[in-house]
Formats: structure tokens, sequence, C-alpha cells
């Protein structure tokens, strides 16, 4: 392969569906992409989904070789590994996006501006339709790392700087997101303004109220966010709209806990 990209995950902070309002936490969950030309034939080969669906691969190779004024219909072959379970909440979608954009612009030689390339991918997203809001904030964090506020209405950083190193346990269960319509996460602002304003002191308390807050508008139960916060954790709280909990300990104790709580675990790190 010619031309090779990487991104990583990361996990919310403030959902952003329900006032525009995102922030999230990088991790360092991995995606990576391959990319080469090669015959007439396009082939996209995913690796790590449970439900392989090539069509925003396809979305975001056509996209980038546009960007780039090259012929989008020439033969390649697309590999993209991932970490990051799909349809969990755990931005696994936008870290997709960004992984395969950087491929295809290594393999062309093309520079782009890295804020361009994540404006470029959210586009990508809005089109294959993996997004409500277009997840400039999750694009972001996957991208850059850190804790990161964004306005996802007017895709503009608020916010933007280093976040400590902490050990991350994700659980995931076998199921994926539920569908909530977007008027159920709107009415339930006024409770996010509090929390968006706990955030400017307290990062972790707010992943922890908001992941509570998106719980109760999905239905999801909160279980295991209660098992892990007794369990010693920092914060706890669904990523995303879910399914996933994401839950934050001191760095070296993220294995420790995941054997504690009853459900499937991965065990990364922020970033």
């Amino acid at each position: 392969m010619t031309g090779r990209g990487i991104s990583h995950g990361c996990i919310s902070v403030l959902n952003g569906i329900v006032s525009g309002t995102g922030a999230v936490i990088g991790t360092a969950m991995v995606t990576e992409a391959e990319y080469e030309e090669t015959g007439t034939e396009q082939k996209v080969t995913i690796i790590g989904a449970e439900q392989p669906d090539d069509n925003l691969a396809r979305i975001c190779v056509r996209r980038a070789l546009e960007t780039a004024g090259k012929d989008t219909s020439v033969g390649y072959i697309l590999v993209i590994r991932s970490d990051i379970p799909p349809s969990r909440g755990l931005k696994s979608s936008s870290s997709v996006c960004n992984a395969i954009l950087h491929a295809v612009f290594d393999h062309h030689g093309f520079k782009i501006d890295d804020m361009e390339l994540v404006l470029l991918g959210v586009e990508c997203a809005k089109e294959g339709k993996v997004t409500v809001t277009g997840s400039f904030d999750d694009a972001c964090g996957c991208e850059f790392g850190g804790y990161i506020v964004t306005n996802n209405y007017e895709n503009k950083v608020l916010k933007q700087t280093t976040f400590g190193k902490y050990d991350v346990v994700l659980c995931t269960p076998e199921y994926t997101k539920r569908k909530v319509p977007r008027a159920e996460y709107e009415a339930v602002a006024p409770e996010m303004e509090e929390i968006k304003a706990i955030a400017e002191t307290d990062v972790l308390k707010a992943l922890t109220l908001n992941g509570k807050l998106i719980a109760r508008v999905t239905g999801e139960d909160t279980g295991i966010i209660d098992k892990a916060l007794g369990l010693g954790a920092l914060a706890a709280g669904i990523s995303g709209t879910g399914p996933a909990v994401a839950v934050v300990t001191e760095s070296g104790k993220g294995k420790e806990l995941a054997e504690k709580l009853p459900c499937n675990t991965l065990v990364t790190e922020t970033r």
C-alpha cells in the first residue's frame, strides 16, 4: 500500500446533539487505513467491524480524490483496521473518515491543513448519514486529542487544551445504539446548560452528569455507571448516544477496575 493514514477515538463530555455544543476527550484507540490505486475495481476491506458497511469509506475516498483534483473513477484497494467498536458512541465513524482521508492524501502527496481535513470528514459523515450534527466535536477529538469543546452548528472550536493521562475503561454491550428522535435530546437542553457550566471547571464531573442525562434520554440503564463510580472511578457515563459507557480512572488502575465490571470491556488511555 502506498498511502497510509491513522486516526484515534474519543469519548463524550458533552453530547453535541442536545444544544449544538459538544465536548470530547481523545483516547488512544486507533483506526488505520491503507490505500493504493490499482486495476479498475474499487475494493474496500474493513477489518474489525461486526457489520462492515463500506458506503462511508467510499464516500471518503471520492471526496478526497475530488479535493486533490484526481480521477474519482480510478481503481483502488482500501483496507481499514480499527479497534474502535462501531455504533457504540465511541466515534468510530469520525475516526474512519479521518484515517481514510489521510491515506488517500498520503498516496497522492497532497498537502491539506489539519482543520480542512477535519471539516472534509464532517461533510463525508453527513453525506453518509452516520451523524445527526456532523459530529465536528468527534472529528476534532479523533484528529487532535486532548480536551476539545466545539460549536457543532458553526463548526467552530471553542476550547482546545491538553488533558492529563488517565486510563479509560470502555464498557461495550453486544447491541448497538438505539435510535431516539432528536426532539428528545433537545428537550433536555436546560439541564445540559447546567452541565456545560460545570464543564468549565470540572470536566470529569461534567462527563458523568452528561452520561447519566443521555442514559435517561436513550433509556439505558445506569447500573454500570453507578458500579464504576462505586469502585472508585473518577468519572463514568454514556459516550455519544451510547450504548457504550466510558469510565475514567487514574493512570494504571484501568485494568483492575475493568475486571470488576459486569460487562465487556476495553482498556485504553486518554490522548
